[in-house]
């Protein structure tokens, strides 16, 4: 069985080519970046060997065909009906199950939540209806990054805001970077059986934290998108929604313009004012 898992930015598209029947189990691995701008570039790593070429990509459906047809040209894949899954690692499901088949229903959720996503959510879904038209006999399934955090007590995922927000809308705390704290507390748990209690920090452009009891996350610093929480590299983190009220009330700017600044141009580097 040949699975191509993916995990795909907002400019880039990275994967692994797994034979789960080989004993070295990873066929390639690599992927594109700064898709959609200038100066991209395609690494595919084969057998030890690491090639890189220049080349840009108009869109993520475009580098997706070309690591495909580079994996074919290179002998990896006797063609694309080779593969029998592709596997995402998805981001923000809104409660979806943390591993489940990707189908209408399961994107049409992910397109209901892309306004708290919008740099994760559309990525995943135009790749997703991409690999289901080109390859109709392959199993698609999706792992989302909130699915390590539904063991959260239920206190602990509610906001206080009236019930309806969360049961009607779905306006609750889901957390991210699971896949993170999920390796970091099964790491643990291998090597210091004896402390069931760690604080495990996904540090980097997106930061959050995680608290870890036995294994599992009971509380996590990331609400219901992943612009929440830590301050990180552009994104401002936890922030006082009246405050965009008063921006938008004193300098005549909208909500989408404020929310795109809060997000990439904000946490260090607005508290730095350099980069």
């Amino acid at each position: 069985m040949k699975i191509l898992v993916s995990n795909i930015g907002s400019t880039s598209f990275k994967f692994r080519l797994l034979d789960m029947s080989s004993a070295a189990l990873e066929l390639a691995s690599g992927g594109a970046d700064r898709i959609g701008g200038a100066g991209g570039s395609l690494k595919l790593v084969i057998g030890g060997r690491t090639t890189r070429v220049a080349r840009e990509f108009a869109d993520h459906g475009q580098a997706i065909e070309c690591v495909m047809s580079q994996l074919v040209a290179e002998g990896v894949l006797a063609g694309a009906a080779e593969l029998d899954a592709v596997a995402f690692k998805a981001v923000v499901g809104g409660g979806a199950e943390p591993v489940c088949m990707v189908d209408d229903a399961l994107l049409e959720r992910m397109e209901y939540f892309a306004a708290i996503a919008p740099a994760h959510n559309p990525p995943y879904i135009a790749a997703m209806r991409m690999f289901r038209q080109a390859l109709p006999q392959a199993a698609l399934v999706a792992a989302f990054d909130d699915g390590f955090h539904a063991t959260n007590p239920q206190r602990r995922r509610l906001y206080a805001c009236p019930p309806a927000w969360a049961e009607q809308c779905g306006v609750k705390r889901y957390g991210y970077h699971g896949a993170s704290h999920r390796y970091v507390a099964s790491r643990l748990g291998e090597l210091m059986p004896r402390a069931p209690r760690a604080i495990s920090c996904h540090l980097g452009g997106s930061s959050s934290l995680c608290a870890i009891r036995d294994g599992e996350s009971v509380a996590t610093s990331m609400g219901l998108s992943p612009q929440s929480g830590l301050p990180q590299a552009t994104r401002v983190g936890d922030f006082d929604a009246f405050g965009l009220k008063l921006m938008a009330e004193q300098t005549g700017r909208g909500m989408d313009d404020l929310l795109a600044e809060l997000g990439g141009g904000a946490g260090l580097a607005g508290l730095s004012g350099t980069s």
